[in-house]
């Protein structure tokens, strides 16, 4: 009777578990770590309607004083303090998530190496690819699906600014206008393989945490500097004029995001999106490639196929 009944039992758990939705298991899992950044989106998306708010009395400004000293006068909504509003908004968005989302990656892989859970994984039906797969692509959608918003709303009041021209001229302009776009979501999936690659090549915590988003902040920084993008967009790259001290090694940071502000400058506002497609494409594919040796990582560390 007794094996009889371990017969038949066995097979219906073993059934259960390999069948167990993992997606489900990876959802329920990232559910605190999803209320608590849809709590910040929303605060910030909620600063982004209300600095849109704002452009109507920049508008009415310039109405009542006059171009010119719109531009170069000392007012509370004058050219000068808007596009500075504008700036601070950009530097919340355009790289800060990436690293965030690399910190991120690498604690919680870290930490299935680092606390033993891994070998809890490692006992289960589902393959340690699989399992890892569906975290960093929970992880991916999660992040995505909260920065895409932010990235639509700060890009559509950067174009309604700069349309109605109420924005300073130079560096600061061109920075508010090209930097955030496609490529800042292509950061973002750079930032999470990087802590994917990390957290599994150095199985610790604490050093994943840290490692992955100098290892992000490192790689868009020589992209950039390297002026890479121009060889994908290179109807763009005659357009460039000068070099900062110490090219690609003197690297040069707009706050946490790596930039070169005289590609900036030499670029029109038609170059947008070549520009950040171009950008765009070549941060994807190097993410793509720190996704293919975390993968390898990880068949080493485990001998799973």
């Amino acid at each position: 009777m007794s094996a009889t009944s371990d017969t038949t039992t066995s097979p219906t758990c073993h059934s259960t578990g390999e069948h167990r939705p993992l997606a489900r298991i990876v959802v329920r899992q990232l559910i605190p770590l999803a209320l608590v950044l849809f709590l910040a989106t929303l605060v910030f998306g909620a600063l982004l309607v209300h600095h849109y708010q704002q452009w109507a009395d920049a508008a009415a400004l310039r109405d009542h004083v006059g171009n010119h000293a719109y531009h170069f006068g000392r007012y509370p909504h004058d050219a000068h303090n808007t596009t500075a509003t504008l700036l601070a908004d950009g530097k919340r968005i355009a790289f800060l998530p990436a690293l965030c989302a690399a910190a991120i990656t690498g604690l919680l892989t870290g930490g299935e190496w680092g606390t033993r859970r891994f070998a809890l994984t490692l006992a289960q039906t589902v393959s340690a690819r699989r399992w890892f797969a569906a975290r960093w692509t929970g992880l991916a959608v999660l992040f995505t699906a909260l920065l895409l918003p932010l990235v639509m709303l700060y890009r559509f009041t950067v174009v309604h600014a700069f349309d109605l021209d109420l924005l300073t001229y130079g560096v600061d302009r061109q920075t508010v206008y090209f930097t955030v776009g496609p490529v800042t979501v292509a950061y973002l999936l750079l930032g999470v393989a990087a802590g994917a690659l990390t957290g599994t090549a150095l199985r610790r915590t604490w050093p994943s945490f840290v490692a992955a988003p100098a290892l992000t902040w490192l790689v868009a920084a020589v992209l950039v500097r390297s002026r890479a993008a121009l060889l994908l967009d290179f109807p763009a790259y005659s357009e460039v004029h000068g070099m900062h001290g110490g090219g690609v090694l003197g690297l040069q940071f707009y706050d946490l995001l790596p930039t070169d502000s005289y590609v900036l400058n030499s670029l029109q506002p038609g170059d947008y999106w070549p520009y950040q497609l171009a950008e765009s494409t070549l941060v994807v594919t190097v993410a793509a490639l720190f996704a293919l040796v975390a993968f390898r990582t990880l068949r080493r560390r485990t001998g799973q196929p």
